[in-house]
């Protein structure tokens, strides 16, 4: 059998067998969450080593080994987005993938995954300290993990225990920019991504974004990129 009959093959019988993946989507907003102190949900209890075990490769261990370094490449690229340096995200993932080979266990495995998460959420925690202020830092952690939501100045400036007007003087100062605005630039980078790359509706996007409506969706992204989300995508 050819190696394309093969994979399709796989391919057909994995989509028989009412197995689903992850979105990349759910992926990638759950390792966001986490890299940007949501310290409210622990990551290594949703995205386990053994997702796929009985998947990535006939023997469980190398599926398991197979399972981490695909979520090392998910949480290395959030990292990235997240603030931190790419080679110095790109190399811990260099080493993690290694160090992934040297486990024996699954349960050596899931404690590598612990240390994983935790390294690469301290360099993201360590990139926004380092960019800016405490409080312009704070907000910042605050909108982002907020994101997808309902996300508000007010709320920033609670969690940051700064008052609204000083908070917008600093991101002024900082950033060039109110934290209203900051805010809408960010909803609005994360839907060009959730329109193009995961090919999400425009309704499921203003939902995953905290947006009352479509609508208003629309509204807010003709404004920021002079065009329809259905005109810029296509």
């Amino acid at each position: 059998m050819s190696q394309k009959k093969e994979m399709n093959q796989f391919i057909r019988q994995s989509i028989l067998s009412g197995y689903r993946h992850h979105s990349f989507s759910i992926e990638r907003e759950i390792s966001d969450f986490y890299l940007k102190g949501r310290g409210d949900s622990s990551l290594e209890e949703i995205l386990r080593i053994d997702t796929y075990a009985d998947v990535l490769a006939p023997d469980r261990i190398r599926a398991v080994k197979n399972t981490l370094i695909c979520l090392i490449t998910v949480i290395s690229r959030s990292s990235i987005r997240n603030g931190a340096d790419s080679e110095i995200s790109f190399s811990m993932s260099d080493f993690f993938i290694n160090e992934v080979e040297k486990q024996k266990t699954e349960v050596e495995l899931q404690e590598l995954l612990k240390e994983i998460l935790d390294r690469f959420r301290e360099l993201v925690e360590e990139a926004q300290q380092r960019k800016y202020p405490y409080p312009v830092s704070k907000a910042i952690r605050y909108i982002n993990a907020n994101l997808f939501g309902s996300c508000t100045v007010k709320g920033a400036a609670k969690f940051t225990g700064c008052n609204p007007k000083y908070l917008a003087a600093l991101f002024q100062q900082e950033l060039g920019m109110s934290p209203k605005e900051y805010v809408r630039r960010e909803k609005m980078k994360e839907a060009l991504t959730l329109l193009a790359n995961d090919h999400l509706s425009v309704n499921e996007t203003a939902d995953i974004l905290g947006y009352c409506n479509a609508s208003h969706f629309i509204r807010e992204f003709k404004r920021f990129y002079g065009k329809t989300p259905r005109q810029y995508v296509m």
